[in-house]
């Protein structure tokens, strides 16, 4: 409001006097608030912008929350379950395993017939001649060499049977034959790819050393927050059902 005292009655103002100057803008506004201070009512009732945020998120020290939680980070059960299917349970990975097995179990064919042909060929006595030395009558010894070749050539069939099957097949593919029976697959936690032949290998190896212990690799998936073996968590892979057709 001017501090101009009202014009008596009757007044009439010259056109040609011009009107008194506005007061400047900052002493009726006053000096600017402060940056972040709330900001006075407008006196016409408009709405006011909001407060501004910062656009870098919290402050410093805070860690990032992935959207599903902190179950859900890359490589973890949520993560897996979400983007790659169903985590394969302990029963389903054991009868899988089996299967495997007896498939590598086709070399004991050989080495079974090589131990019958082995033992039949074998000296069936024993004497001392007259110079004091041992010999050995019966026995055949071209069928007992002939069964140490069909023993060792079951043993070399069992494992170029498990390579092939879960190292080159598996790591290719994520599929053995008995995950294939049971509808499993071997996949990278973080990506759901099939993890190779190399570190397939990596995690036969660790398997096989870690489950001397009565086979503690497969035992801890049994307890595991993320249904992982010890062998699993060495390579960071996991076992997921694939959906059925």
């Amino acid at each position: 409001m001017s501090d101009q005292p009202p014009p008596p009655p009757g007044y009439q103002p010259d056109p040609q006097t011009p009107p008194p100057p506005a007061p400047p803008a900052d002493a009726v506004a006053g000096p600017p608030a402060p940056y972040g201070a709330p900001q006075p009512p407008s006196p016409y009732g408009a709405p006011q912008p909001p407060a501004q945020q910062n656009p870098y998120g919290g402050g410093y020290g805070q860690a990032p929350v992935y959207a599903g939680g902190p179950a859900m980070h890359p490589g973890s059960l949520g993560y897996v379950q979400a983007n790659f299917g169903q985590a394969a349970t302990f029963g389903q990975r054991a009868l899988a395993l089996i299967i495997d097995s007896l498939i590598s179990m086709i070399g004991l064919i050989p080495m079974i017939i090589g131990f019958i042909m082995l033992a039949m060929g074998l000296p069936t006595d024993t004497y001392v001649d007259e110079f004091g030395t041992t010999q050995t009558t019966g026995g055949d010894s071209g069928l007992a060499v002939t069964g140490g070749v069909l023993i060792g050539l079951g043993i070399l069939i069992s494992i170029a049977i498990t390579i092939w099957n879960r190292i080159f097949k598996m790591g290719r593919t994520g599929q053995s034959v008995g995950k294939k029976v049971i509808g499993l697959k071997l996949i990278d936690d973080k990506t759901g790819q099939p993890i190779g032949a190399g570190m397939c290998f990596l995690r036969e190896l660790v398997s096989s050393i870690v489950n001397q212990v009565i086979y503690l690799s497969y035992l801890w998936m049994l307890w595991d927050a993320d249904k992982q073996t010890l062998a699993d968590k060495a390579v960071h892979s996991t076992v997921v059902v694939l959906p059925k057709a």
